[in-house]
């Protein structure tokens, strides 16, 4: 029974520091596991306010927006503050210091947006493996259309990239305020071409009848 024992110990030991192939295991020997797997599979959780890391396009459009109606939403929230203390909105804006505050306000949050804004645009570029110095071409005209419309359709790197990983899927909240700003943006502009049809109209009624009147006239 020892016999065996130390049998089972020696087999065990020899399996333990010695391939089957022969030679002893090295402790500085390459892993047998491909580290260019993880590396691919790597993924990260974006955050709403950071200054770095990637973000797909789903993303980019809810971040974008969500930060915009927050923004409106507190400078709503402390001009009716102000009212409810001054006694309500035609005091609140008859007050000059209220005024200023307010108009304060409204200039910090417009900074804000603008910051964050940009920093969205260089993650965007950053996801489909862009420099984000392109932000630059959003000041030149009709440019800044086409990169806007990149931003928001060109798809991302497949697996990480130069400026870190691939973020991980979007959330079931994500898709679901994606598909809310969706239907707000296709109702914006449903409104905006029923207010502006008939006012072109008008105008082309009006420099129509112009026109004639002054046919008349030189006639």
């Amino acid at each position: 029974m020892q016999e065996v024992a130390a049998m089972t110990e020696a087999d065990l030991f020899i399996s333990n520091h010695y391939p089957k192939g022969g030679g002893m295991n090295q402790p500085y020997q390459a892993p047998s596991a491909d580290v260019c797997i993880a590396k691919v599979d790597e993924r990260y959780q974006p955050k709403f306010f950071a200054a770095s890391g990637r973000i797909g396009r789903m993303r980019y459009v809810v971040y974008a927006f969500g930060l915009t109606m927050l923004s409106y939403l507190a400078i709503a929230i402390v001009g009716g503050i102000l009212a409810a203390i001054m006694g309500g909105f035609d005091s609140a804006s008859a007050n000059s210091g209220a005024t200023m505050l307010l108009g304060f306000l409204a200039m910090v949050v417009m900074l804000f947006i603008l910051v964050m804004t940009v920093i969205y645009a260089i993650r965007r570029l950053n996801d489909i493996n862009a420099s984000g110095w392109f932000v630059l071409l959003f000041l030149v005209p009709i440019v800044n259309l086409i990169m806007g419309l990149l931003l928001i359709f060109m798809p991302g790197t497949k697996g990480p990239n130069k400026f870190g990983p691939k973020p991980v899927a979007n959330s079931g909240g994500v898709v679901a305020a994606f598909v809310v700003v969706a239907v707000l943006f296709v109702g914006y502009i449903g409104v905006l071409m029923a207010v502006a049809v008939p006012a072109y109209n008008q105008y082309v009624e009006r420099a129509q009848a112009a026109s004639e009147m002054q046919y008349d006239y030189d006639y």
